[in-house]
């Protein structure tokens, strides 16, 4: 059986209190020798206090809820890592929910997390997900008095805070790229355009084409769903409005369609230049590594948890954060040969 406080005390014929007092490091008035008594049967025992009690105890649960959108995506199992580690750094614990890109899971998760009291919630949305549906999330994390980070997303809320990134620069540097290396029919395969980072990035590829005098062709834009299927599926479509070159709004997408092109006989990348977006780390080591856009998971992890760790703590003048990507330049484009 697990040993209590109270087996401790009675051992060493000293109180419930004073077993406590000790083993959490307050001070007393103790004798230095009775400390040492309390802390050997504890050690001797292999006693651990339980955590349930302490947290009702401290009325907090040292414990963070953290919500992505597929835990499948290699981007948010590299965000995760960066959450745990600056969270475990700081004595605090994770509960990682995946909504599977299904927004009711969303509201089921946090409900989960408000009745495990967790300190604060990190939330990463669907990419399918409504407005009305974010708000009603957020209005009940807020309603609970929690303090939360949305990530990707400016939130209107006064508890929450928001870690982005520029989107629309992200969109404008790859499309640039592609445009240098010559090619005019520039295929975009987007996320879900009902999410607004799809939106933003999308921005970046028609103010890319503007700024080099090339016409935004509804045809080569196609919507996606940033899973690895839709990626492959859309190579056809994109083969027959001959375009040269495609970018992808995630890498995982960009998976896809360059599996596409190897299982399609395409010489690549001579025939079709490939960007994705996000810098997950198989992409440096595929036979042709991809180019892709930069946006760092594992810092976004982090400095989500310590912007939260300040709002729990109370800071009050702290600002969201805002990452600027950059492009990573790899051998998955080329300039176009006529």
């Amino acid at each position: 059986m697990k040993v209590t406080i109270k087996d401790i005390a009675r051992e060493c014929g000293v109180s419930t209190s004073a077993v406590s007092l000790v083993l959490n490091g307050r001070d007393t008035r103790i004798s230095e020798e009775t400390q040492q008594k309390i802390i050997g049967t504890a050690r001797k025992y292999n006693y651990r206090p339980n955590r349930l009690a302490v947290s009702l105890l401290k009325k907090e649960t040292s414990t963070f809820g953290v919500i992505i959108p597929d835990i499948s995506n290699i981007f948010f199992a590299e965000f995760c890592k960066g959450c745990e580690t600056a969270a475990r750094g700081n004595g605090y614990t994770l509960m990682i929910m995946s909504s599977d890109e299904f927004p009711p899971d969303s509201m089921k998760h946090i409900n989960t997390f408000l009745d495990s009291q967790v300190d604060g919630i990190i939330y990463v949305a669907p990419s399918n997900i409504d407005n009305r549906s974010i708000h009603e999330i957020c209005s009940k994390i807020a309603a609970a008095d929690i303090p939360f980070v949305a990530v990707d997303r400016a939130l209107d809320f006064p508890s929450a805070k928001s870690v982005l990134v520029d989107n629309i620069h992200g969109g404008y540097i790859a499309t640039r790229h592609l445009i240098k290396l010559g090619h005019e029919r520039i295929g975009c395969l987007t996320g879900p355009l009902c999410n607004k980072i799809s939106r933003d990035r999308l921005e970046g590829y028609r103010m890319a084409l503007e700024e080099h005098n090339l016409p935004f062709d509804r045809n080569l834009v196609l919507e996606g769903n940033f899973s690895v299927d839709s990626g492959r599926q859309s190579l056809p479509h994109m083969q027959k409005q001959r375009a040269t070159a495609l970018f992808c709004f995630n890498d995982m997408m960009a998976l896809g369609v360059y599996r596409a092109l190897q299982d399609s006989g395409l010489r690549f990348p001579d025939e079709m230049s490939l960007v994705g977006y996000d810098d997950i780390f198989v992409t440096s080591l595929l036979e042709t590594p991809l180019t892709t856009v930069n946006q760092p998971a594992y810092e976004i992890g982090s400095t989500s948890i310590r912007i939260l760790l300040a709002l729990v703590q109370g800071s009050t003048d702290i600002d969201s954060m805002v990452f600027t990507p950059v492009l990573k330049i790899r051998s998955s484009t080329r300039p176009l040969r006529h």
